[in-house]
């Protein structure tokens, strides 16, 4: 089994290599993402569709933080420079809060933190694609 911390840092390198199927393996079977766009999903879908809204993903790490005693929760906070299929490039600060299965090194709960509203105001929800004009 894996420490926390890394399968926060594991998380964080094949993001940042957009490989989403190591990410995917990071889950329980029944495994949730939490977004602040696209509400609650199942992982794999949830990594499917970040996957179709991507072109590149730079991660640049900030700091793992894990919960004291025995909690079985783990934050991994970064940078993302996120390059959308339209070109457009996307940077913000995200803190990813984990939650794992008990007695367990597989995430169950996936909560994205990150303001969206700077998003929003500048380059829409990139992950719906633009209908008709």
């Amino acid at each position: 089994m894996q420490t926390y911390a890394n399968v926060l840092h594991t998380y964080m390198e094949a993001l940042g290599r957009s490989d989403y199927a190591t990410i995917v393996g990071l889950f329980a079977p029944e495994g949730i993402v939490r977004s602040p766009f696209l509400g609650e999903m199942p992982a794999e879908p949830f990594f499917d569709r970040l996957g179709q809204a991507s072109e590149t993903n730079v991660i640049t790490p900030i700091d793992v933080f894990l919960s004291e005693g025995d909690t079985t929760r783990a934050v991994a906070y970064f940078q993302y420079d996120w390059t959308v299929r339209d070109g457009s490039l996307i940077t913000f600060k995200v803190m990813d809060l984990f939650s794992f299965a008990p007695e367990s090194d597989k995430v169950i709960y996936l909560d994205l933190i990150y303001d969206t509203h700077p998003i929003r105001e500048t380059h829409g929800n990139k992950y719906e694609p633009k209908g008709p004009s």
